[in-house]
């Protein structure tokens, strides 16, 4: 469970990101003010030829017949309403259920928005028909089959065996091992247990402590896994299953565990309370900053409202409300791609014999079979009875603001300095122990790397993003986190006078950035 060889880990980063071509060049050691002139032709609306058309397009919600096809009006219905963005317009859809459209007009704030010129957009997602995307969807399937195994035991599971055997036979997945299953290959996140030590350690709050012990589910509860059930779901009713829970509490273990916790945090929960572990005491707080802050060598002064503790938690939220903008104008007006449990259903429908264009890669896989013997059929298996949220699911908000949160925090800590009382769940769950000693040291910079791919894979564990969502979410969260930290520096004084020389880090792409 140690770090693999990092040139390899990087051409694996890079195949997961191939139709990324935007994003490497962002982060590089040079100065930030030369590589943001190159990004400021930035378009007023996206291409609609980004924009997911047909069944590829996000619908939940919008009537569906019993088949889970939706009417060529309603379609166009949304489509009008994404292109005007009218209030009337989007009240005007034929929806009628219990469940709303999540905040379609949240994105077009984005527009106008001073930091979106040094954005980037996202490339398109995957075709529906495409390899890739059915590469994406076969991930899926294994993470439903394998959501109630203890992560520390994936070396001695025969299912994660058969699953790195399929996985491993793909372009996207080429080269997995159990343990780099269903990680992202972010730097330093392959080393250790899966789950960050920032959401086992106690966490700081006042003069409170917080044990991150949490409210998990039964084993074995999941849903739309029935056509019926499915069209229900879709349509926007309520769904009539119920997500039974244990009465204890306990330490993250499993796929499932992971995927309820980010069905309840508020946005950035996790990033302020890794921020509130990362201090450690707010009033002595230089031992933990990098070189690059001035105030870890001030012989009178230490930072607060500007490169402090102020500043690092009100960060959370500034950083994340606007990493959420961009992704809200990405989902709704540049791509509005379908959900996983969308392209389940027509994996379902393909089997049952109809023609649709879905790759076979998937249709055929060993994944899909054990899913249909478990169940009964070839839907995506969901862990929440109300499956994905009602919008769309290119890029994931989840895996946005944890980019944009933790390219903060790593910009505002040192990344080299070993974790203090690093500890592990006992197995059970119930309790903690010390870390293993066979294990590597947790550092600030994996750990915190690590932290932003569970916030992201936690999600598509759960059935309701994909592997796309994450890593371009995140790439998303990176770059509108530089542009609010180049912004944050022009107007410091301390840079204004020469004394605070700027913010460095390593991006998720290994390389360090400097602003």
């Amino acid at each position: 469970m140690h770090d693999d060889d990092p040139d390899s880990a990087r051409r694996r980063w890079l195949k997961q990101t191939a139709f990324s071509t935007a994003t490497v060049a962002l982060s590089t050691a040079v100065p930030l003010s030369a590589t943001a002139q190159s990004q400021t032709a930035v378009r007023a609306l996206p291409s609609e030829t980004n924009r997911a058309k047909g069944r590829a397009s996000f619908a939940k919600t919008i009537a569906h017949d019993s088949n889970g096809e939706v009417s060529a009006a309603a379609r166009d219905a949304m489509e009008q309403a994404t292109a005007s963005g009218r209030v009337a317009d989007w009240e005007s859809l034929p929806v009628q259920s219990q469940m709303r459209l999540v905040n379609p007009l949240a994105g077009y704030g984005w527009e106008k928005d001073p930091l979106r010129t040094e954005v980037t957009p996202l490339p398109p997602f995957p075709a529906l028909d495409s390899k890739v995307l059915a590469e994406q969807a076969l991930e899926l399937y294994w993470m439903a089959l394998l959501r109630d195994v203890p992560l520390w035991d994936y070396g001695r599971n025969s299912v994660v065996r058969d699953a790195v055997a399929e996985l491993s036979k793909t372009e996207l997945f080429a080269g997995v091992t159990a343990s780099t299953l269903f990680r992202l290959g972010l730097p330093g996140e392959n080393s250790g247990h899966f789950i960050s030590q920032l959401l086992w350690m106690p966490i700081p709050y006042g003069a409170h402590t917080l044990w991150q012990a949490y409210r998990t589910p039964f084993r074995g509860t999941d849903f739309m896994t029935t056509f019926d059930e499915y069209v229900k779901v879709i349509r926007g009713d309520w769904p009539p299953g119920i997500l039974n829970h244990y009465s204890e509490n306990f330490y993250l273990r499993s796929g499932r565990d992971l995927g309820e916790y980010v069905r309840w945090d508020f946005s950035n929960q996790a990033f302020v309370n890794a921020a509130s572990i990362l201090l450690g005491n707010p009033h002595r707080p230089r031992e933990n900053w990098p070189a690059t802050n001035p105030y870890k060598t001030s012989r009178t002064m230490n930072g607060f409202v500007s490169m402090g503790p102020a500043f690092i938690h009100n960060a959370m939220g500034s950083v994340s409300d606007a990493a959420m903008r961009a992704c809200w104008y990405e989902k709704w007006i540049g791509h509005r791609a379908l959900r996983p449990e969308e392209f389940g259903a027509l994996v379902d429908r393909t089997v049952r014999g109809e023609t649709l264009g879905i790759h076979p890669l998937v249709v055929n896989s060993e994944a899909v079979k054990r899913v249909r013997a478990k169940y009964g059929s070839a839907l995506l298996p969901q862990a929440y009875p109300e499956g994905a949220p009602a919008h769309p699911a290119y890029p994931s908000g989840h895996a946005s603001i944890a980019g944009a949160c933790v390219t903060v925090l790593k910009a505002m800590f040192e990344e080299a300095r070993e974790l203090r009382f690093p500890l592990q769940p006992t197995r059970d769950g119930k309790d903690w122990e010390a870390l293993s000693t066979d294990l590597p040291k947790p550092t600030v910079g994996a750990e915190l790397n690590k932290l932003a791919s569970n916030m992201s894979v936690g999600r598509n564990i759960a059935g309701v993003h994909w592997h796309s969502d994450a890593m371009q979410g995140l790439l998303l969260g990176e770059r509108v986190a530089i542009a609010w930290l180049k912004s944050e520096k022009a107007k410091s004084v301390e840079a204004q006078q020469g004394w605070a020389k700027g913010f460095e880090f390593v991006g998720f792409n290994g390389k360090r950035v400097v602003i």
